[in-house]
């Protein structure tokens, strides 16, 4: 995947899938995760359960690879539970039941619609969270011609 969306063509998957470049909190070690992006709102997130979620608490410097260019961002961990049930929600009527289990990585019961209340549920039991992705545009490094 890596390979795939910094390569010289990285292709319609680079629309919504990027790669997180960011530092742990604790351990200090440099990551990479591809993850997908949506835009919620009016704003671009990852959503995700992945434990790698709480680096971005309170906000962290990072970057991203997206549609084959490397920027600077601020990551940002949603802690509003309401707001995260909302983007959920707001993506799962955008993608419908097949995308929304692939894109997002949530399985819905095709017997019912889940309600904002479903959402705010899972927020809490799963845990499914959104991360906010603020591009910092002051330099952009294109990945398929800075090599």
């Amino acid at each position: 995947m890596v390979a795939l969306l910094t390569g010289p063509e990285p292709g319609p998957v680079a629309e919504h899938l990027a790669l997180l470049h960011f530092t742990g909190r604790r351990s200090g070690a440099a990551h990479t995760v591809p993850a997908g992006l949506h835009r919620v709102g009016g704003g671009l997130f990852v959503a995700t359960g992945s434990p790698w979620r709480h680096n971005f608490a309170g906000g962290a410097p990072g970057e991203i690879t997206w549609r084959g260019n490397r920027s600077p961002v601020r990551f940002t961990l949603v802690t509003d539970g309401e707001r995260t049930a909302r983007g959920y929600h707001e993506l799962y009527e955008r993608y419908g039941p097949e995308a929304a289990q692939r894109r997002l990585g949530i399985t819905v019961d095709a017997a019912a619609t889940p309600t904002p209340a479903d959402f705010r549920a899972a927020v809490t039991g799963i845990p499914l969270a959104l991360v906010a992705v603020d591009l910092l545009t002051a330099s952009v490094t294109n990945e398929r011609t800075s090599r």
